[in-house]
């Protein structure tokens, strides 16, 4: 009987050791995916309370509870985890989310609703610090989304969360004071979140919802120089039916670089807050003052544009519209581009489409004399440049002349 008592026990020790190391296993694989030591506590808890599916419940519902209320620096972060502030919102579910909804809403609507919304996106890292660095263009910037899987080490992501901080508190401060106007709500969101929000195919991680700024108006007395010297004769930049947007945004990059005063659309140029043309453009389409002439007729849209110029300063035979070297008779031959002066006279320069070139309506303001010509010089046998190259070059000769 003894020894059947031993044999018995030596089975039941061994079965509950292998039993135990089993489990001991789990326990330990649990801990190493986790990386919290917290989640050996929790696990031990669970499996004596609960059922494994529902522990597995409540421990994402209390991860998703401390995410929402950590307040440590987002650059002291780990790149897996997530930081908010008490008001900034976590966006789980992209397929319920209201902000996801509004933000495709406008990168699926078309100029004229575009227009309705008074909306625009702007998205990844640089683009959107570089908007919020700038005080203009930050006061329309309405909503921000961010990835949980920034990690903040590079140079721009660091930019950006110094920035996020900046415009959080100012946006306190004015619902403090009950000033809605300025405000800007931040969300921290899952990578198909983000990746919904976004018009790319590749997301970097932060999108952001602007109001297009107002349009440019010439009467306005409180408009400044964008040089901030206003012994630096005006210059305008006309686009006459462009209609790809990366040139369109190139143009409005070189506008910003050299001081021009503002550009102005004809009927059926791009719409410039176009999110491909804003994220070709980084940034300037928010600091350029912008018209766009709302006649449907072209030549009624040239008159108004050629008035509003007069008024300005500029003479019609200061308009230039930018054509081939062989153009115009010998009356009216065409200028090469450094030979206008732009350092001591007002001008102004129209731009044509891609490939197809100037209007007919422009052409025709050509032929009467009511404009000039201006061409930049090329090696033999090339018929063209590109729009945005062509009207760059033009403008920095300018910059060039006034430096």
């Amino acid at each position: 009987m003894f020894i059947n008592y031993s044999y018995g026990s030596i089975l039941f020790t061994f079965f509950m050791m292998m039993y135990l190391g089993t489990k001991l296993k789990l326990v330990t694989a649990y801990v190493i995916k986790s990386n919290n030591i917290r989640s050996l506590q929790s696990y031990a808890y669970n499996r004596m309370t609960i059922p494994s599916q529902s522990a597995h419940r409540i421990h994402k519902q209390q991860s998703a509870s401390s995410i929402r209320t950590h307040h440590t620096p987002l650059s002291m972060m780990a790149p897996s985890s997530i930081t908010t502030n008490n008001n900034w919102e976590y966006i789980t579910n992209h397929k319920t989310s209201k902000t996801v909804k509004l933000f495709k809403s406008v990168l699926r609507a078309n100029k004229s609703k575009r227009s309705e919304l008074g909306l625009t996106v702007a998205e990844g890292v640089r683009l959107v610090t570089d908007t919020l660095a700038n005080e203009e263009s930050r006061r329309l910037v309405r909503r921000i989304v961010i990835s949980e899987e920034i990690d903040y080490t590079d140079e721009y992501q660091q930019k950006l969360e110094h920035w996020l901080s900046i415009v959080d508190e100012e946006s306190r401060q004015r619902k403090e004071v009950e000033q809605i106007d300025g405000t800007c709500s931040i969300n921290i969101g899952t990578s198909e979140v983000v990746t919904a929000c976004s018009g790319t195919v590749t997301s970097q991680g932060v999108v952001a919802l602007l109001d297009v700024p107002p349009q440019y108006n010439p009467k306005d007395e409180n408009i400044t120089s964008p040089s901030n010297n206003n012994s630096i004769p005006p210059f305008y930049l006309i686009l006459d039916g462009l209609s790809d947007p990366g040139n369109v945004g190139t143009l409005l990059r070189s506008c910003k670089a050299s001081y021009v005063t503002a550009c102005i659309l004809l009927p059926g140029s791009c719409d410039v807050f176009n999110p491909k043309a804003v994220r070709s453009a980084m940034g300037a389409s928010f600091s350029v003052p912008i018209l766009e002439m709302k006649k449907t007729s072209e030549q009624e849209a040239l008159e108004e544009v050629l008035e509003l110029l007069e008024d300005s300063g500029i003479d019609n035979n200061r308009v230039f519209a930018a054509t081939m070297e062989s153009s115009g008779s010998s009356n009216t031959a065409s200028l090469v581009h450094y030979d206008i002066d732009f350092s001591n006279k007002a001008a102004a320069v129209i731009l044509g489409r891609e490939g197809e070139g100037l209007r007919s309506t422009v052409l025709s303001a050509i032929k009467q004399g009511k404009i000039s010509t201006v061409h930049v010089p090329m090696a033999e046998g090339m018929e063209s440049l590109n729009a945005a190259v062509c009207g760059s070059i033009i403008m920095f000769e300018r910059m060039r002349q006034i430096a």
